[in-house]
């Protein structure tokens, strides 16, 4: 909730300076962009947690309650599998941005904001969708037997 209000913030600080000051401000941007990213990418292990994804349930509903748990189990099993798989690709990815404290040079001498700590985001949000699917994972066997 806190961080919908600061990006709030920072837009309304971005579209302030350009219409009254006539003068953009490229942080703004760059940091509107990042706290909604952070906010998009963490939110998922939560609305995981919670149960808030869509789902689209037209085969679904139709299919036996057996079949539905087996479905569960697989599809649960796919997301953990690709989030290790993410986990293993992007940790080194985000360890040699670390390294070379990287930045982002796409707007010059200017202004070169680092980006080396933003792909970590990326990595830690993977991995607490993929722990959030342990207990899901264990709920569902469970419930097998």
């Amino acid at each position: 909730m806190y961080s919908t209000l600061v990006i709030t913030l920072v837009v309304v600080y971005e579209v302030g300076t350009r219409y009254f000051l006539h003068r953009a401000d490229s942080r703004a941007i760059f940091v509107s962009v990042w706290l909604y990213g952070m906010l998009f990418a963490l939110g998922g292990a939560y609305t995981l947690r919670e149960g808030g994804h869509v789902s689209v349930d037209i085969i679904y509903r139709k299919v036996p309650e057996k079949f539905r748990k087996i479905l569960d189990i697989v599809d649960i099993g796919i997301v953990t599998i690709s989030g290790v798989i993410l986990v293993l690709v992007g940790a080194p990815i985000a360890w040699r941005s670390f390294v070379i404290r990287e930045v982002d040079s796409s707007l010059g001498i200017v202004f070169a904001p680092p980006i080396w700590w933003y792909k970590w985001v990326a990595v830690i949000s993977v991995v607490l969708i993929t722990l959030q699917t342990i207990p899901m994972m264990l709920e569902k066997i469970k419930q097998w037997r």
